[in-house]
């Protein structure tokens, strides 16, 4: 067991020694999987709870369209903590060969207050965008009624009668997306791991994330597109997704931020 245990060690060391380059997404991605392997039940009880999370979101919305901002507002508020207990279950894996679930929860439950002022700080971007585009909905469509969540769809992607509208959510939602990545994706497995103040893991985020630009853009398009899949196949993926692309991040993180 300790000659296993050496020589995945061993691996990780020689893994995150190596050069980064636009190529390094697919080992990260390469890693997740292995630690999903390794650790099968922790890690579809970690994507089944996110999954939970996004059908609760839905079925909220589906009844009123007007819940939307504040359901995505608790996503970002949750989500922040399944992940960190995913990056644990990731460094139990990197330093054991095995990882205990109890163990990641209890980890993340120590790191809960920077975790929630993060997830707060997400929540609050988003709900400054959602501000916004509220706004701009309310120029361009007045007082329409929307009474579903397929009408309020429609009528958000209504490109053809209004693209203006439409160009202003894309371009906007993008900003969004970068700026929430940018302080993000080496942000939180920082606080999970070595329970960092959020000011310094943002800023060392933000840093990496301009040191290592076009590595990132191809990290973000892996993460949109697994995201994409998982949405077409109504959800039924993402168990298996959402725990894969947490554990990739925390090994983003160890080879970026070494």
């Amino acid at each position: 067991m300790n000659a296993i245990t050496t020589e995945y060690s061993q691996h990780i060391q020689s893994r995150q020694d190596s050069p980064v380059g636009a190529t390094s997404p697919f080992i990260w991605l390469r890693e997740g999987w292995n630690d999903f392997v390794a650790s099968p039940m922790s890690s579809l009880l970690i994507g089944g709870a996110f999954t939970l999370l996004c059908l609760a979101a839905y079925a909220a919305i589906s009844i009123s369209p007007i819940l939307s901002a504040t359901t995505l507002a608790l996503m970002l508020l949750a989500s922040p903590f399944i992940a960190a207990i995913a990056y644990s279950v990731a460094r139990q894996q990197q330093q054991s060969s095995t990882a205990n679930l109890r163990q990641a929860v209890y980890e993340m439950r120590m790191r809960a207050l920077d975790i929630g002022l993060f997830a707060v700080l997400s929540a609050l971007i988003v709900g400054a965008w959602v501000r916004l585009s509220s706004i701009a909905f309310a120029i361009f469509y007045g007082n329409l009624e929307v009474n579903t969540a397929s009408e309020l769809a429609r009528a958000w992607t209504s490109g053809f009668d209004y693209p203006t509208m439409l160009l202003f959510l894309l371009t906007s939602g993008a900003v969004l997306g970068l700026t929430l990545f940018s302080i993000g994706a080496l942000a939180l497995p920082m606080i999970a791991e070595k329970n960092s103040d959020i000011i310094t893991a943002m800023s060392e985020s933000v840093s990496s994330l301009s040191k290592y630009s076009m590595t990132m853009f191809v990290w973000i398009s892996f993460i949109l597109a697994a995201v994409s899949v998982a949405l077409l196949s109504s959800l039924v993926l993402m168990p298996v997704i959402f725990p894969i692309l947490a554990y990739a991040s925390w090994h983003s993180y160890k080879h970026l931020g070494r």
